[in-house]
């Protein structure tokens, strides 16, 4: 009952510094598939592996039949323009992955794959050419369908290097309405969207524009509050925002992740050429924790969480593993620990959640070359 199945996604098919923001010397070969314990954070390797071109974010339908994983693919390994691919897998009882389906999104650097609130339609980033794609899905095949919607963006930001160009980071569907966020780390904005759940397509809502240079990189939304959470990437920091039902996103305050003092310019780690170098972020179960990944620092900052208000106060932090530059990060079903995509440093860090003040405490380290991403499957 404890033992459940766990998946984690690499970048593959590159040559030590080929990619500018990997710094792993060891390219992962696809999807690597584990036993998780939830009883005390343990993790078992299978011998199970699935091969697959960069399959960095992986989303599991609600279901918890099938898994998707992108292919971020990139013009620095000789990715073609507008080439691009999501992969479904069945999820066997074994803990493989039986391929069903593989279908273009029509452009690459696929960073982030999402379902929408009816499980029918994909929503998948496209880094490289700023836009976003929505697919449809069988949730009952598991088969990608075509492509139904493809709005492309424009604008930049500040930020020399990262900004000359939109780039979609995050695509997440708003859990009560059709509502779609985009978050464009080029352009410093939400791009808000009304997705049709009947054909697929997309109508342009509003924008929300957010700090210059801030690069937002994601959202998380609250469980019971109406209030979600962007992680920005180039600023480090979370914009906390009230969520309508009608407008979307509003920006309330902005809350600093990093150490004080903290100067990523000129460290050696440093690979996203930027003041800072936040990755994802998350909730804890009941949203009374939130967690962000501090690349450079190598840390995860805690958070809690105001019930009522959603506020967020600093209450600790974790060191993560020496050049963790960790990428991603998701929380067991149990709600229990917190399992780390520690990319550089080449492992999975799991770490077990003080229920009473979020404090996160290192319990178990697997080996997973150039971790991107791990999945838990319910």
């Amino acid at each position: 009952m404890n033992k459940i199945h766990l998946f984690v996604g690499s970048y593959t098919g590159f040559e030590p510094g080929q990619l500018p923001w990997v710094g792993s010397k060891v390219p992962g070969e696809g999807i690597l598939s584990f036993i998780f314990n939830s009883s005390d954070g343990s993790i078992t390797p299978t011998g199970k592996l699935t091969y697959q071109d960069s399959p960095t974010w992986l989303e599991i339908h609600p279901n918890g039949q099938f898994l998707v994983a992108t292919h971020e693919l990139s013009h620095h390994t000789g990715a073609t323009q507008g080439v691009g691919f999501v992969t479904s897998y069945k999820i066997m009882p074994d803990g493989g992955l039986e391929k069903v389906s593989t279908q273009s999104t029509g452009g690459r650097g696929n960073t982030c794959v999402t379902f929408d609130r009816t499980g029918h339609f994909l929503l998948v980033t496209r880094y490289w050419e700023g836009g976003v794609s929505v697919l449809s899905f069988n949730p009952n095949t598991g088969k990608i369908g075509k492509i139904t919607a493809q709005p492309v963006h424009s604008g930049t930001g500040p930020v020399p290097l990262r900004q000359t160009m939109p780039h979609p980071h995050g695509i997440l569907g708003d859990p009560k309405t059709n509502l779609v966020y985009v978050a464009d780390l080029g352009t410093d904005k939400i791009h808000q969207y009304i997705l049709d759940i009947e054909t697929g397509t997309l109508t342009s809502h509003r924008d929300v524009k957010l700090a210059d240079g801030s690069g937002p990189r994601g959202i998380n939304f609250h469980p019971s509050l109406g209030v979600a959470y962007v992680n920005c990437e180039l600023d480090g920091t979370t914009v906390i925002c009230a969520v309508d039902n009608e407008k979307g996103l509003i920006p309330i305050r902005t809350v600093a992740c990093y150490p004080e003092g903290f100067v990523g310019r000129g460290n050696p780690q440093n690979l996203g050429k930027a003041d800072f170098w936040g990755a994802e972020a998350c909730l804890s179960a009941e949203g009374r924790f939130y967690y962000y990944l501090c690349r450079i620092d190598q840390s995860i900052a805690v958070f809690t969480v105001g019930s009522n208000d959603g506020k967020l106060t600093f209450s600790s932090r974790c060191k993560l593993a020496d050049n963790s530059n960790a990428r991603n990060l998701s929380l067991d079903p149990s709600g229990k620990f917190l399992l780390v995509a520690s990319q550089d440093a080449d492992c999975v860090e799991c770490f077990q959640i003080n229920q009473e003040t979020g404090a996160l405490e290192l319990v178990y380290t697997q080996y997973a070359p150039c971790a991107a991403d791990v999945a838990i499957a319910n």
